[in-house]
């Protein structure tokens, strides 16, 4: 059996276990403390999930912001490099996942005329009509990040086994 991982990087972000059917097993806020992701947690995590064999990651690349200073770009390439460390340390399989690649392979609306704020309201939407049963995991503007890492989790678990 193949369990799909989605993991959303960053301080808000997630990490989301998906089975080979869609289900949504679990949906975990990325542990870290401060802007950095805890390396050692996230191994736990993924090592209690299934056997590493097991185990298929998606995790999201990031991406430049002109609104975003230099300072939290970096801070984020670093979060994004421990993430990556960790999974290629664990020998997991995994695919890096650009954002424009898994919201348009899940058919979400995009466009510079939609903001910030637009786009993680969609993206909480469509998890809802994905898994209704778990709409309380993201049903605050903050938690968009669990949202996302169980979008992540299912575009690769499509690509894998193909749509619902």
């Amino acid at each position: 059996m193949t369990f799909f991982v989605g993991i959303d990087p960053g301080q808000t972000g997630a990490v989301a276990v998906l089975t080979a059917a869609g289900v949504l097993e679990a949906v975990v806020d990325m542990p870290g403390y401060g802007p950095e992701p805890m390396a050692m947690d996230l191994k736990a995590l993924l090592d209690a999930v299934a056997p590493r064999d097991q185990l298929f990651v998606a995790l999201e690349e990031p991406f430049a912001v002109q609104r975003a200073s230099s300072q939290s770009q970096m801070t984020q390439g670093i979060g994004y490099g421990i993430l990556l460390g960790v999974v290629g340390s664990m020998g997991l399989r995994h695919e890096r996942i650009r954002p424009s690649d898994w919201k348009r392979e899940l058919h979400l609306p995009m466009g510079k005329q939609l903001s910030h704020a637009q786009k993680k309201t969609n993206s909480r939407v469509k998890a809802s009509q994905l898994w209704p049963e778990m709409a309380h995991l993201w049903e605050k503007t903050s938690q968009d990040g669990r949202a996302e890492a169980a979008l992540i989790g299912e575009c690769l678990r499509r690509r894998s086994v193909g749509t619902p």
